[in-house]
C-alpha cells in the first residue's frame, strides 16, 4: 500500500465518522462570578490546626549502659576509621589495624551476646499511646 492510498483511506474514515460537531460562531460569554455563602462550621468536626492544642512533653530517652554505648562506638567507629585511613592513603601500624578489627569484632560479639532472648510480641509495632 502506498502513502497516497493510506491518506485516502484515512480521509474516508474521518469523513464518515459520526456526526460532525456544531461549532458556535461566537464563544459564550463568561458567567459572572458568584460569591459563595459562608459555610457554618460543623460542631462535630475536628479542626486540623487547633491553636489551643499543646502536645504532652516527650518522655526522657532511655538510659544506655556505658558498656553498650562503648560497644556501639566500637562497632561504628572502627570500620569508619579504617575506611578513612584507606581513603587518605595512610598506612597504620599493623598492631593498630589489628586492634581496630578486634574492637569491631568484640563490639559486635558483645552486642549480639547481650541481646534480649525473649521473643517479641508479634502484634507490637513499637507505637505507644
Amino acid at each position: 500500500m502506498s502513502r497516497r492510498d493510506d491518506d485516502a483511506t484515512w480521509r474516508e474514515i474521518v469523513d464518515n465518522y459520526g456526526d460532525r460537531p456544531v461549532v458556535p460562531a461566537e464563544p459564550p460569554a463568561p458567567a459572572e462570578y458568584v460569591v459563595p455563602e459562608p459555610v457554618q462550621p460543623d460542631p462535630f468536626r475536628l479542626e486540623v490546626y487547633d491553636e489551643a492544642f499543646v502536645p504532652p512533653p516527650l518522655p526522657p530517652p532511655p538510659v544506655i549502659a556505658p558498656e553498650r554505648r562503648l560497644a556501639w562506638v566500637g562497632l561504628v567507629a572502627a570500620p569508619l576509621l579504617l575506611v578513612l585511613v584507606t581513603l587518605i592513603d595512610y598506612r597504620l601500624p599493623s598492631v593498630l589495624t589489628g586492634g581496630l578489627v578486634l574492637a569491631f569484632l568484640g563490639s559486635f560479639g558483645y552486642l549480639v551476646a547481650t541481646m534480649s532472648q525473649e521473643p517479641r510480641d508479634p502484634d507490637d509495632d513499637g507505637a505507644r499511646l
